[in-house]
């Protein structure tokens, strides 16, 4: 007896981070039932209306309409559709090696399976039903599969909340990212703090902890590496070599890159193009 309304077996495995196995739909009968079963992929059920409960470990989780629940590989899982309100669901079959981060993030796992966004809202519907228009699609299946999962981390109540010292890291991988981005251009430490949406002198000082460097002192640092790379090429002018590392003024690109290496910009590059190195 068929037990979906749409079922189709795409194999999507051509991606290492995510892979789409299977994606259907169904409005279930009242008390309806599927498993205990235990898959080789993860499976995700976003519920349109209705409800029911899925079992997990012996333990029953309640699942209401716009929510949505997961049943991780190789786990006993079993589902069942409520007898007055039965469920009406569409699904996908995934895996890949991002999966488990992602659902990480999402704060969902084999204790907390069920996903209940912050508000209910009309995008991750959206997303699911994107799967069932476009199941013939690859590229189109796999990149809804990714805006499916930075909608479910960005509306999540369940992801867990970082600590202090997690919000530090990533504004530190912020500031140096931005300084690797931008150190071509003349930022002054004020742009970086209005980038970050800190205050100046706690960027600073949480910078200066991480890393033993003002933020000033990195991009100077990072400034002059780079000038070393460029200065390599002798095609490049020692003027445009001060303009390609942030500097407008090559008398002043001299000067700091002296103070740092204790060579003048033409005597880097004299020393090292004789020696070949």
């Amino acid at each position: 007896m068929k037990h979906y309304d749409e079922c189709y077996f795409v194999n999507y495995d051509s991606y290492e981070d995510l892979r789409l196995a299977e994606i259907g739909c169904q409005k279930c009968p009242s008390k309806y039932s599927f498993g205990p079963i235990i898959r080789e992929n993860y499976v995700l059920h976003y519920i349109l209306e209705g409800s029911g409960s899925l079992f997990i470990n012996k333990k029953e989780f309640r699942i209401s309409a716009k929510q949505a629940f997961f049943t991780p590989p190789h786990l006993p899982a079993y589902y069942i559709a409520d007898e007055k309100t039965p469920w009406n669901y569409i699904w996908i079959h995934f895996n890949g090696t991002k999966a488990f981060e992602f659902l990480n993030a999402i704060g969902i796992s084999a204790q907390q399976p069920v996903f209940i966004p912050v508000s209910p809202d009309d995008e991750l519907e959206s997303c699911m039903r994107y799967f069932l228009l476009h199941y013939e699609q690859e590229l189109l299946c796999i990149g809804n599969l990714y805006h499916l999962f930075h909608h479910l981390i960005d509306v999540s109540s369940t992801k867990p909340k970082p600590g202090e010292q997690e919000i530090q890291l990533k504004y530190i991988t912020d500031i140096v990212n931005y300084i690797h981005t931008k150190f071509n251009e003349p930022i002054k430490v004020s742009d970086i703090a209005e980038y970050c949406g800190l205050d100046r002198s706690y960027l600073s000082k949480i910078f200066k902890q991480a890393t033993n460097y003002s933020p000033q002192e990195y991009l100077i640092i990072y400034r002059i590496r780079k000038a070393q790379e460029y200065l390599l090429d002798p095609n490049f002018s020692i003027q445009n070599v001060a303009f390609a590392v942030g500097y407008p003024d090559p008398f002043a690109f001299s000067k700091v890159f002296k103070k740092n290496t204790g060579m003048s910009p033409s005597e880097y590059r004299a020393s090292h193009l004789k020696t070949g190195s």
